[in-house]
């Protein structure tokens, strides 16, 4: 077996492992703590995908640096979409309280 091909088939099997993670860590309760570790694992795969299948670490100089600046730019955009989620309030509904977040039952 050629050591290129061992590199991708460990980093195929990283991936699948980190794939049954995230499944597996999907079928939990959904608790703040749980958010940042279902991040941290998709940011790894996505390292995986840059450093073993596109081998940047191989390339010239832009092409390392354009990798990054995505990169860091994939992390911003996870970021900011995390905000809405992380930063959202129950507003609950409480009998005669008049509140701007009325929704009607579905239905009705």
């Amino acid at each position: 077996m050629s050591r290129r091909f061992a590199t991708l088939f460990f980093a195929w099997a990283s991936l699948l492992v980190l794939l049954a993670v995230e499944v597996a860590a999907s079928a939990l309760p959904l608790t703040p703590l749980l958010r940042p570790l279902l991040l941290i694992f998709a940011l790894a795969m996505a390292g995986v995908i840059l450093v073993f299948f596109m081998e940047v670490e191989q390339g010239p100089s832009p092409i390392r640096l354009f990798a990054v600046a995505g990169f860091v730019w994939l992390i911003i955009l996870l970021a900011l979409g995390s905000l809405d989620p992380l930063t959202r309030f129950t507003y609950y509904n409480e009998p005669g309280l008049i509140s701007q977040f009325e929704v009607e039952p579905a239905g009705h």
